[in-house]
């Protein structure tokens, strides 16, 4: 592993000063907790081997972030590209070292609830109002033990908020910025003394986006009834989500030189209805057991248009529509067992996801039925020692109806971490773990000449790391190790017109630090820097860099309280050079590293909030997603500032 691509720039100069942290604060005394990734079910405080971040709902609110995307642009580890700049549905998330597909590798769940599809779509981030959101649980590194399919770069929880008992709460907020934003939130709750409660939200947003052609419109309205009694709750849920999308497609370097904002698919569009309905609960059936279930049904709806190829060149406009229909149901039971170092977690499980998905033309028609059963114990061997262990037992059924063929296949995984707490504030922990993933119906739909279906994807990783936390900081050094084969990847040269294929071996290795720390009641601190080398290790283009990973990556951010009740932060995003989507050779020159700064300012007036964000505030030219094509290279551009303002009223 080398470090010589990583210069010492005032990003990580700040950055590798928070690594002195410990020795100020090293007084104070605070664990490390874990709310609900180390055993997908709320339960105590427990030390897991392995990182996981936490971030709550006024972190968010401080960092002035107004999407899902620009908080997970700001944590380690992980690589954002986004497509038309707003932080909506044209968004990938890579963890790990993943780029292309990335989506795929990375598992994001809303209240546990996968909204991963199974189709090459990544998951539609949009559709969580940030206002909505209580707290993100970022798992960095395979977690695919616990929760199966595509949880191989890493989890990414996102937990809303719950009506609390005796407590009435309601939101409303109004925003406004350039390029026509107007975006509503409202959202209200309550909780009964008797157990009963319910959570109401909207949210209406449009804008028209940096580029031409990318106007955007949603409308997302979220109901949800629960029940809370001695033993148990129960809760029922309903969401509807209409999500109208203008592509502005990509441009050429020469083009976007003279133009960035231009389109050349001035008729392009993707338009989606979704319909989510969720049930589950839990109940306790012993002194220290539970049994835990939900049932998801997600209906989606869409039809789009594809205009940009040359008329000249032989190709016309395609336009479609679809359909998609995913059923999940997670049953588990979860449990302790005391002994005598403390009590033992056990988590039992069993994962059924029934997909089905269907183009209007008929060439696509597929469906897939995976079912998973897996186990893990959280083990206390001493006072100090934790044992983590798991295996899981995963199965598909592939059908494509269009071709009249099935397919089915298995995959057996493990874990095993270890975790010792050092002291109070110290811990180390260091695990072994295989992920994988099953080829979802879009990449099957679309294979080269001679393969009916695709391999399983699987990994192998090791991880070592070490944490450490306070009542006014913390930190948190990993060192990763990944090999991945049979990688799943869209091959532009395969077939007649480009096919998925499963890819020789590849190697990703690196190192992540985390930092923050409240170093007086007027200025907080955060920062982190991340690492990553991702090579293949095997097949023609062996010991080349996986295109677009940059190897380093960083982020430094500041809130200042200088006066009652304004909050300013100020934020950096760094992403180093990396070579161009498709460059697998790694003999074009490379996409030049950009410093994003981004500026927030919070007023609060007793149950009035006042705020004004300006993101990319030096107005730098940049892009999210550049690759090789015949005709050159080719990006999105993403927007030079972008300004806006809300008002937000609690009562």
């Amino acid at each position: 592993m080398s470090f010589k691509s990583f210069a010492l720039t005032p990003i990580n100069a700040a950055l590798l000063s928070i690594a002195f942290v410990p020795s100020a604060f090293a007084a104070d005394e605070k664990v490390e907790t874990v709310l609900i990734s180390a055993t997908r079910s709320e339960g105590p405080a427990m030390p897991v081997a392995t990182q996981i971040k936490v971030i709550d709902a006024e972190q968010i609110r401080l960092s002035g972030a107004t999407t899902i995307t620009e908080v997970l642009r700001a944590q380690a580890g992980i690589q954002i590209q986004d497509l038309d700049g707003s932080g909506g549905r044209n968004v990938t998330v890579a963890m790990r070292g993943f780029s292309a597909n990335a989506s795929s590798n990375t598992l994001v769940l809303v209240d546990g609830r996968k909204l991963n599809n199974p189709s090459l779509a990544g998951p539609a981030l949009n559709t969580v109002a940030i206002k909505d959101v209580e707290r993100i649980e970022i798992v960095q590194g395979s977690a695919g033990v616990l929760y199966g399919d595509q949880a191989v770069g890493g989890v990414i929880n996102i937990v809303t908020h719950k009506a609390k008992a005796g407590e009435l709460n309601a939101v409303v907020s109004a925003e406004a910025g350039n390029y026509d934003l107007k975006n509503y939130t409202a959202s209200l709750s309550q909780g009964f003394a008797n157990g009963l409660s319910y959570n109401v939200s909207a949210q209406k947003r449009e804008t028209d986006n940096y580029r031409q052609n990318n106007h955007s419109e949603i409308t997302n309205v979220l109901g949800k009834i629960a029940y809370d009694f001695d033993v148990g709750s129960v809760f029922i849920e309903k969401q509807k989500i209409d999500d109208d999308l203008g592509l502005p497609g990509n441009l050429l370097q020469s083009e976007a030189d003279k133009d960035p904002r231009h389109s050349n698919t001035p008729r392009d569009y993707s338009n989606q209805d979704t319909d989510l309905q969720r049930a589950g609960g839990q109940i306790k059936f012993l002194e220290n057991w539970s049994l835990l279930a939900e049932y998801a049904d997600r209906d989606e709806t869409g039809k789009y248009l594809y205009d940009d190829y040359n008329k000249a060149d032989g190709y016309y406009p395609y336009g479609n529509t679809y359909e998609m229909h995913v059923k999940n149901i997670t049953p588990r039971v979860v449990g302790s067992l005391p002994t005598a170092n403390g009590n033992a977690v056990i988590t039992l499980g069993y994962d059924q996801v029934d997909a089905d998905y269907a183009t209007g033309d008929g060439y696509t028609n597929i469906s897939q039925t995976q079912q998973d059963v897996y186990g893990q114990v959280i083990y206390p061997v001493t006072k100090v020692i934790t044992l983590n262990a798991g295996v899981r037992h995963a199965s598909v059924d592939d059908k494509n109806h269009a071709l009249s063929n099935k397919h089915n296949d298995s995959v057996n995984i493990g874990e095993f971490g270890i975790n010792y707490q050092i002291d109070s504030n110290w811990r180390a922990f260091g695990r072994f773990a295989d992920g994988f993933r099953f080829a979802n119906a879009d990449e099957n739909g679309y294979v080269a000449p001679g393969v009916d279906f695709l391999e399983v994807q699987t990994s192998k990783s090791q991880e070592l790391g070490l944490a450490w936390s306070a009542d006014a900081a913390s930190v948190k050094y990993s060192l990763f190790h990944m090999v991945v084969d049979n990688e799943i990847m869209y091959d532009p040269l395969a077939g007649t017109y480009g096919a998925n294929i499963n890819l020789p071996e590849s190697e990703r290795q690196g190192l992540l630090f985390d930092g923050e720390v409240q170093l007086s009641e007027q200025i907080a601190l955060r920062g982190n820097y991340t690492y990553t080398d991702a090579k293949l290790t095997s097949g023609s283009f062996k010991n080349k860099s996986v295109p677009y990973v940059a190897k380093n990556t960083a982020n430094l951010g500041v809130v200042f309280t200088f006066i009652k009740n304004i909050n300013v932060s100020i934020d950096a995003n760094y992403v180093g050079s990396r070579y161009l989507v498709g460059d697998n050779a790694n003999t074009q020159p490379q996409v030049d590293p950009v410093t994003l700064f981004n500026l927030n300012i919070l007023w609060d007036i007793n149950a009035l909030e006042l705020g004004m964000r300006v993101k990319n505030l030096t107005g730098e030219k940049y892009s999210d997603y550049e690759g090789t094509g015949w005709k050159g290279t080719y990006l999105y551009p993403q927007p030079k500032q972008a300004y806006s303002a809300h008002v937000t009223y609690r009562f």
